[in-house]
């Protein structure tokens, strides 16, 4: 049987995360107190039975990951790496919003369209989850396999699988450390096009 579904799970938060800054793909550490909330959720996500662990090379998911699923087989996939952010990486999200209005919509809420300078544009990271989703739910298993990534390549993916829009990529976030389940079936039977 094909992959019918994964459990994502976003990092333990950062520094970064609670002063408002944009991170991207810089390699930001999770602070010390969200791994120990993840290590304690460890029962409860073994609970769920994920099979393998897969996870960002950044490091606020991958010691998430092994924090989260300390007996699992846990892999490494460049993939689930943040969309690359450029010159933004690092940057408070006002200064941002002061410096480059033209990147929020009118509601203020980010533009995942608009292509941060030296950044990565929103179709090729579009392209990299949609191949990493295409290959997990082409491959059987027993298991049910489980993600550790970030924010805006779980909301993204989100967008890719057709539950959400392109605009309202931005309008929320994911919480930390909370499995959410994500329906692959649409990528098995063609609803998904590529783009």
């Amino acid at each position: 049987m094909t992959g019918q579904s994964l459990t994502m799970v976003r990092h333990a938060p950062t520094e970064s995360n609670g002063a408002h800054v944009f991170m991207g793909s810089k390699d930001v550490p999770a602070t010390a107190d969200g791994l120990r909330l993840a290590a304690a959720r460890s029962a409860a996500f073994s609970a769920l039975g994920c099979t393998p662990i897969f996870t960002s090379p950044l490091q606020r998911a991958s010691a998430t990951a092994r924090a989260l699923f300390p007996t699992g087989l846990i892999r490494t996939d460049s993939r689930l790496a943040e969309r690359d952010l450029g010159e933004w990486a690092g940057q408070s999200q006002e200064r941002v919003r002061a410096d480059y209005p033209a990147a929020f919509l009118d509601n203020g809420v980010l533009d995942p369209r608009f292509t941060p300078p030296g950044g990565e544009d929103l179709a090729t990271f579009e392209r990299r989850i949609r191949a990493f989703l295409r290959d997990l739910a082409g491959v059987s298993q027993e298991g049910s396999p489980a993600a550790v990534s970030h924010n805006g390549w779980i909301r993204t993916a989100l967008y890719v699988l057709g539950r959400i829009g392109v605009e309202e990529i931005f309008t929320e976030g994911v919480p930390f450390l909370e499995p959410l389940c994500l329906d692959l079936r649409p990528l098995t039977v063609g609803r998904i096009p590529s783009p």
